[in-house]
């Protein structure tokens, strides 16, 4: 139980990053700018790392039929909902108020093989391909074939196209597969698992670190490939520390977060561009810090807390439950 507390942790950690790390105006000042930047080197690959870690330790012996069924209902059945209800916002707003990617009706087409609603909804396709491919590997020795495979996969430098976002599945299943293979093996398990405050105080040096020469000096080609793993290892430690000091009760902010999680994704930047709107429309400097910051608050607040409450009115009757694979 503590084991997916601490997971659960960190979706809640990286679900705030990912609203946080979609806010960036271009007045935004040097520090936000320099926050943006820290976050886009490992919140999504954070994001495929516990994605792959809840699968293989709540992995069930069902046909692969029955698996992919499963997961059309949970990721294919609500990006196609949101994405339509987000193209039909953008169609009827875009004409009146300044919104972020606008759209044409070819959108609705485009959207079979595109995330053409908004560019984040490639985390969707990129997961539903893992999920058509790790399956077919059915022991821990092929799945450590597999992660060794993406490993080679990831680094190769060659690309795959953009249409169903087959780029992005390159770059991550290096990641789901390190979550994966890290709840298999016991020496990644008792990495990820067991607590210490020496190893905590280590990640935490180590991001720290990295992190500080990569925006000093550019951190160069070594440095950018250690980030995405060092920033894993930073977050997981971060949240036993969090699980360690304090009593993580079912109903805390933390787990509804993070069982929000998918809601908060695929609506949060719908619920940011609605208040971005609202603020583009009052005589505000947004140069000035002190108006800068309660706005960019309010903003992120919004990218999550208006999530949570559909997640909320969503769970309660059946046809939202189906149509948002919840």
């Amino acid at each position: 139980m503590k084991r997916i507390v601490s997971i659960d942790i960190a979706k809640a950690i990286c679900i705030v990053l990912v609203v946080v790390g979609h806010y960036v105006p271009a007045n935004s000042p040097a520090w936000y700018v320099a926050l943006h930047d820290i976050i886009y080197t490992f919140h999504m690959p954070l994001f495929m790392f516990a994605s792959g870690y809840v699968y293989i330790a709540t992995k069930k012996d069902v046909a692969y039929g029955t698996f992919l069924w499963k997961k059309v209902r949970r990721l294919m059945m609500p990006y196609i909902v949101t994405s339509m209800s987000v193209i039909t916002i953008k169609l009827l707003t875009q004409d009146g108020m300044s919104v972020d990617n606008p759209v044409t009706p070819m959108s609705y087409l485009r959207m079979f093989y595109l995330p053409e609603a908004g560019y984040f909804l490639w985390f969707i396709w990129a997961l539903w391909w893992m999920f058509v491919l790790v399956p077919l590997f059915k022991t821990p020795r092929a799945r450590q074939w597999l992660f060794a495979m993406s490993l080679l996969l990831h680094y190769v430098p060659y690309g795959l196209p953009l249409e169903f976002c087959l780029e992005q599945f390159k770059n991550m299943i290096v990641f789901f597969m390190l979550g994966v293979v890290s709840f298999e093996c016991k020496l990644l398990y008792r990495l990820v698992n067991d607590f210490s405050l020496k190893k905590s105080l280590i990640a935490i040096t180590l991001f720290v670190a990295l992190q500080s020469i990569n925006m000093s000096f550019g951190g160069g080609k070594i440095i950018t490939t250690l980030l995405p793993y060092v920033g894993i290892f930073f977050v997981l430690e971060v949240s036993k520390l969090l699980c360690h000091y304090q009593t993580i009760e079912k109903g805390s902010v933390l787990l509804l977060v993070s069982a929000s999680s998918y809601i908060i994704y695929l609506f949060h930047t719908t619920f940011e561009g609605f208040a971005k709107a609202v603020f583009r429309k009052l005589p505000l400097d947004s140069s000035l810090w002190y108006v800068f910051v309660p706005e960019a608050l309010i903003v992120i607040v919004c990218g999550v807390i208006a999530p949570i409450v559909l997640f909320k009115i969503f769970k309660r009757y059946k046809v939202t439950r189906v149509l948002f694979g919840l």
